[in-house]
């Protein structure tokens, strides 16, 4: 009789932008959040290539999943988190990791607006995102990973869960001071930005200084992308271009390089505008709190406009990648030992 597989815990930041995976090991990868409905893929070297692949939901839908597809399926609708999109999406990320055809017991994430309503847990939403990521996806080209169990966390609280556990459950240098410090946490993800002041010794949130808001790093995508146009006459701009113009400055138009450092200094600006004012509405100038720690993708691109407001912030290491390691370790620090 063969031994039953024990599944290998995983932390899946499900994120509008980019699906974040932390496995057991340390390893992480981030995988752009694109897929679109429909085969628009050629494979013509055969074989399991994981970069991009087709994949059938259970409800029938098929789905095209690569990074540098030039049309794909927006993301920020309400329903995301319990759609078909959302599962391949999911799929697309864990074969990337190495994990297909593996059992995995993940921890996946919601906003704190989407996680709590009215100072409570959602459970509808919860139960329908469980529920959603049971359902089956099969990948015309290789094993898709099998979850097992799937546990929803609270993204930007799963951040702060990762300042105070290591990698391998023990606290961190950092424990102690978490422990009795008021800390707010200020997750800039792709669609929306969440807020959070978590009271000392990390069990309670204060729900009247939290809160969500659909203001993310695609809006700055989108203001890029509509000037590019404008600009240069594009008549359509691949996410690899506005990615450039965002990490660089410069851009190609007819393979000659253009600066484009201007135009994206100035999308930043309004950005963080807009971000500050949802932080303000939420924590307000976060005087009385003893840090605030920034996560999330945008917290990189943003940084030099969002630091400036705060004296005393912190960015993590590979912040983009806070919410997953913090999930990961929900998923086998205390849903794994309910097991």
């Amino acid at each position: 009789m063969s031994k039953i597989e024990k599944p290998e815990f995983v932390g899946v930041d499900d994120g509008h932008y980019a699906i974040k995976v932390v496995t057991d090991s340390g390893a992480m990868f981030s995988v752009p959040s694109r897929a679109r409905s429909g085969k628009h893929l050629i494979e013509w070297q055969g074989g399991s290539n994981t970069d991009g692949a087709i994949y059938v939901a259970e409800e029938g839908t098929t789905f095209t999943a690569h990074a540098h597809l030039s049309e794909y399926d927006d993301t920020r609708f309400r329903e995301y988190p319990q759609s078909a999109l959302n599962r391949v999406l999911v799929h697309h990320a864990l074969r990337k990791a190495g994990l297909a055809g593996k059992a995995v017991s993940i921890a996946t994430g919601l906003p704190v607006n989407y996680y709590y309503s009215g100072g409570v847990p959602n459970t509808s939403l919860i139960e329908g995102k469980v529920a959603n990521l049971k359902k089956a996806v099969m990948c015309e080209t290789g094993d898709c990973a099998r979850i097992v169990e799937n546990m929803v966390a609270t993204e930007a609280i799963a951040a702060y869960f990762d300042q105070f556990i290591a990698m391998d459950g023990t606290p961190t240098p950092l424990y102690s001071e978490i422990e009795h410090s008021h800390v707010g946490v200020i997750d800039v993800g792709g669609k929306t930005t969440d807020c959070a002041v978590i009271l000392p010794g990390g069990a309670h949130v204060d729900t009247q200084r939290s809160g969500s808001s659909d203001v993310g790093v695609l809006k700055l995508h989108d203001q890029i992308e509509a000037t590019l146009r404008t600009k240069f006459g594009f008549d359509m701009v691949p996410p690899r271009v506005i990615e450039a113009a965002i990490a660089t400055g410069r851009i190609k138009v007819y393979g000659a390089e253009e600066d484009v450092s201007g135009i994206v200094r100035e999308a930043k600006e309004i950005l963080a505008e807009s971000i500050m004012n949802i932080v303000r509405a939420k924590i307000g100038t976060g005087k009385d709190l003893d840090w605030v720690l920034f996560v999330g993708g945008g917290s990189i691109v943003m940084r030099d406009q969002l630091a400036k407001h705060f004296p005393h912030s912190r960015f993590p290491e590979h912040p983009e990648f806070a919410n997953a390691r913090g999930m990961f370790k929900i998923a086998k620090y205390i849903f794994g030992q309910k097991g």
